[in-house]
């Protein structure tokens, strides 16, 4: 079978136009650490996003990878099940009301794959927890990561660096993959 990306139940999207997606990966003896860090939005009442930096850390993240994107998106990588199928000029109409009706972006950016050709291929793990395929789209590039869960916060991004957005306020937002 192959490999199938269907999306993180999130509340925001991932905002490639806002900045890089950045990996931080360390091997370590006890536990590899692996953190995603990017631009996002949540959808706002008005029917806009505004701007997060959000911050995924991966539980025992034993391999991650960095791939280019060459046009067409992540879905000329992956499959992305379900995915917006109707006329392009609704979409932006689409994605307002799914994510207001679930509280979850339809198409965060962020996604976990099913019958995962990568996972498949590597040595198999000898314990009772197992792990996942996850992938991070950005704009010119996605990340691809295997961990066992994920968890996330956000702070607001007012303006100024990324990476000075925890400094200059409290974390809004946080919470943690579903099993």
């Amino acid at each position: 079978m192959p490999t199938i990306l269907m999306p993180c139940r999130v509340p925001w999207m991932v905002a490639p136009s806002m900045g890089s997606v950045t990996l931080r990966h360390t091997e370590t003896d006890t536990e590899p650490e692996c953190t995603v860090v990017f631009g996002a939005g949540r959808m706002t009442a008005t029917g806009r996003t505004d701007l997060r930096r959000v911050e995924i850390e991966f539980d025992m993240c034993a391999h991650a990878r960095t791939m280019p994107l060459d046009g067409g998106g992540i879905t000329a990588v992956y499959p992305v099940v379900p995915s917006y199928t109707g006329d392009m000029a609704k979409y932006l109409k689409w994605l307002e009301q799914e994510w207001n009706a679930t509280g979850h972006c339809p198409s965060p950016g962020f996604y976990v794959a099913k019958d995962s050709e990568w996972i498949a291929s590597l040595p198999i793990r000898v314990d009772d927890n197992p792990d996942n395929h996850y992938v991070v789209v950005g704009r010119d590039g996605y990340v691809e990561l295997i961990a066992r869960q994920f968890r996330w916060r956000e702070w607001m991004w007012e303006g100024g660096r990324r990476e000075d957005a925890p400094r200059a306020g409290p974390i809004v937002g946080s919470g943690q993959g579903e099993r």
